[in-house]
């Protein structure tokens, strides 16, 4: 999966666009940070399984893809699906 890295990639005045307000994006990219740490922690405990490795490489890559999608300007059902599975509080 190709991850755009370039602000001319991000959505501005197409019919339809409506971004999410920034502190929701802002929260939810904290929370994803966290996340993110949590995972990298979790990485690189020594004796960890092959199978468990895997699993904490893919949740890593998810969380890097949802970032990614805040950062170039969600959309409100963007955000919302996002804080569901994160299970975020507004």
């Amino acid at each position: 999966m190709c991850i755009p890295d370039d602000a001319s990639q991000m959505p501005d005045n197409h019919p339809g666009y409506v971004p999410a307000p920034e502190d929701r994006r802002m929260r939810l990219t904290i929370l994803l940070h966290q996340r993110l740490d949590q995972i990298i922690d979790q990485e690189r405990q020594p004796g960890i399984s092959r199978q468990e490795g895997r699993r904490f490489k893919g949740l890593h890559q998810q969380i890097r893809t949802d970032m990614a999608a805040i950062r170039y300007g969600a959309t409100e059902k963007t955000v919302g699906d996002l804080e569901r599975r994160y299970k975020t509080r507004r």
